[in-house]
């Protein structure tokens, strides 16, 4: 059976081992930036060559319902 200790240093744990992955991760996003960038200078690319490579997530915008009027006016 756990006790409540064990518990507090499993959680306490899980804690910490999520603090380094997000740390981790956010060097690593740093470090390819920091590439991208490099990169970009080197081939002197413009933002029109670049933009076809982006990915692009716009949706369509949300339709709004019409009214529905009664066929009847006072």
């Amino acid at each position: 059976m756990t006790t409540v200790n064990d518990l507090d240093a499993k959680k306490k744990a899980m804690e910490d081992a999520m603090a380094e992955y997000e740390a981790a991760k956010k060097l690593s996003r740093e470090q390819d930036l920091k590439m991208a960038k490099e990169l970009i200078a080197r081939h002197a690319f413009k933002s029109s060559d670049l933009k076809p490579e982006l990915k692009t997530t716009r949706t369509a915008a949300k339709k709004t319902a019409a009214k529905k009027t009664s066929g009847r006016k006072s």
